[in-house]
């Protein structure tokens, strides 16, 4: 299979909000998987929650069959229930279309995927379910509203130009201490 170079018109956007955090791209190396590799690669995720239950940060390897050395990312992030009724939060790292046209033009030919490390935090709740502030139960109140603290699970996305070949992993959010 040939890859052939995206244009602005076969690009579809990853769902989820876009976050406005820092951003920090370390390239870490590459993997030589031979020309006959064809499947697309999973991302490798951490994610581990702060202190005071505010915000998670979250360390992905990502990798991509590039020759360019370094790659912009941007980053989506969409809550959702798992398939075992965890609370999540789903990223979608990707790049904008001119360096999705650039990654199509600088394909490497033997089928070297370079390694990059992306690093971000998030606190953001936008998307995040709203309930009544508190539900009574018998003598007692729960709060129903979904914060940070009550994310279990994290799955991250190198978004692909096409969905079908992007693939999610997903990782338990760790604590600080």
């Amino acid at each position: 299979m040939i890859p052939t170079i995206p244009t602005k018109k076969d690009i579809i956007n990853p769902p989820g909000t876009q976050l406005n955090t820092e951003i920090i791209v370390t390239p870490t190396g590459y993997l030589d998987l031979g020309a006959t590799f064809e499947q697309p690669l999973p991302t490798l995720p951490q994610a581990i929650r702060n202190e005071n239950n505010s915000s998670i940060t979250v360390s992905v390897i990502v990798l991509v069959n590039t020759t360019l050395e370094l790659l912009t990312f941007k980053i989506n992030q969409l809550f959702t229930i798992s398939n075992n009724g965890e609370r999540q939060l789903q990223f979608f790292i990707y790049c904008d279309e001119e360096q999705l046209i650039s990654i199509g033009e600088n394909l490497s030919t033997n089928n070297t995927y370079k390694s990059f490390k992306v690093n971000f935090t998030t606190n953001n709740t936008t998307g995040f379910p709203i309930g009544p502030e508190k539900v009574v139960y018998p003598e007692r109140y729960i709060s129903s509203k979904i914060e940070i603290k009550d994310i279990n699970l994290v799955e991250t996305f190198l978004w692909d130009i096409d969905p079908k070949t992007s693939r999610g992993t997903v990782t338990s959010v760790g604590s600080a201490v």
